[in-house]
């Protein structure tokens, strides 16, 4: 079987370590839900949805290059590099995005919120590294701790109900755990690679390098850019056709869809070092038997998930908000047939990531985006939130269509070239 016993241990570590992520995440929407009401809720899922997808256009997917540079392409400083310069001049194009995109919201509350995703950015390229030398146990550890403080820094904001507190103990936790993790990458970078570790920030040569990675890898970033937008450009559109209240709460619904792709991410991320290694080795049929179990394994997670909601929804929503969101299960059952269909295909890109074939996922997603824009343009007016959620569907089931045409046409894996090697 390709999916031997360690890749399911380090599997099952990353999947705990995400899950308490996801959790100390959830725990900040569920506060400001219960606490600070239906209008701060939106003004903070605003901001995340504006804000997430520059922040990934600008992480040029560093983390998955990072992983999968199994030749040694460049020097590890050098993904740090490329982090810091582009992250930082999107930091500095804040008050441009404040002024375009996010003119209702309060300012403090954007800016806290980029700082914690530049921090977080930071923090996950230092994660990469560590499932580059496949230390799987060492970044669960960082990561449950830092979901632990997380937890234990909201709490104390919750008993002195002030937003504006329980973001800025929310971006201390995560800047706190960046830098702790960079300081220990350092020393893993010269015991592994025998590479020191220096950012070089205005080097020319260092800021060359990460121009040219950027102007190679664009297409990448533009893909997972598109991909967070799934989740994010119905908010957006609720802000404007129905009401930040609205946006808000479709925002804390559509998390469980977010809960549910940290198993999702957590088995890819386990995946991705062993999908690269056997495209490396040439090992096709192996890897083609991997990906396809890895398909099913997705399927099989959406499909319970949403028999979940189907099942207990209202229940849901009323005990983890307030019981004004159980109008809304409908809904949610709508995000989560996506999420079903979202699961299943998430594992072919994967699989594609192995090969580095960055371009064609970009079309993929940026045709779902579309999809998504044009379907929530039309629906929302008439349907509301249930026009976003109808939304989801159809633009995961056009990337689900897309991604199949594809590989009944793509070489690497067709059953002429498996036999070949």
């Amino acid at each position: 079987m390709p999916l031997r016993f360690p890749f399911a241990t380090h599997a099952l570590l990353t999947l705990t370590a995400n899950l308490c992520m996801a959790a100390s995440n959830w725990l900040l929407l569920v506060i400001i839900a219960k606490v600070f009401g239906d209008y701060s809720l939106g003004e903070v899922a605003l901001s995340l949805s504006v804000l997430s997808p520059l922040f990934l256009l600008s992480s040029f997917k560093l983390r998955t290059l990072l992983i999968t540079d199994t030749h040694n392409e460049y020097p590890i400083a050098q993904y740090f590099h490329a982090r810091f310069i582009a992250n930082t001049v999107l930091l500095l194009c804040l008050p441009l995005v404040c002024w375009a995109l996010l003119s209702e919201i309060d300012a403090i509350i954007v800016i806290l919120i980029a700082l914690y995703k530049w921090c977080d950015a930071w923090f996950e390229l230092n994660i990469s590294l560590r499932h580059r030398l496949r230390a799987f146990s060492a970044s669960a550890a960082w990561l449950i701790c830092r979901a632990l403080v997380t937890v234990m820094a909201l709490a104390l904001a919750f008993l002195s109900d002030n937003l504006l507190l329980t973001l800025i103990l929310w971006v201390c936790v995560t800047a706190t755990f960046a830098l702790l993790a960079t300081l220990k990458s350092s020393a893993l970078i010269l015991a592994h690679f025998q590479q020191t570790f220096s950012l070089g920030i205005w080097r020319w040569q260092r800021l060359r390098v990460s121009l040219a990675l950027f102007k190679k890898y664009h297409t990448l970033s533009i893909a997972l850019m598109f991909s967070s937008l799934f989740v994010y450009l119905p908010n957006l559109f609720l802000q404007h056709l129905q009401g930040v209240s609205d946006a808000g709460r479709f925002a804390a619904i559509s998390y469980f869809l977010v809960a549910g792709s940290m198993l999702i991410t957590s088995i890819a991320q386990t995946a991705q070092p062993l999908l690269s290694r056997l495209q490396a080795e040439r090992d096709y049929q192996k890897l083609r038997r991997t990906s396809a179990v890895l398909c099913a394994l997705g399927l099989a997670i959406g499909l319970l998930a949403l028999l979940i909601t189907l099942g207990l929804g209202p229940q849901l929503l009323s005990w983890v908000y307030h019981p004004g969101f159980i109008q809304m299960a409908d809904e949610l059952n709508w995000i989560m047939a996506a999420a079903m269909i979202r699961y299943a295909y998430i594992f072919l890109g994967t699989t594609l990531n192995a090969f580095r074939e960055f371009a064609v996922q970009t079309r993929i997603a940026g045709a779902g985006t579309l999809a998504m824009a044009l379907s929530c343009a039309l629906l929302i007016p008439s349907h509301g939130t249930m026009g976003a959620a109808y939304a989801m569907f159809i633009a995961t089931s056009l990337e689900l269509l897309l991604y199949i045409l594809f590989l009944l046409r793509w070489p690497p894996l067709s059953k002429e070239a498996i036999n070949d090697h």
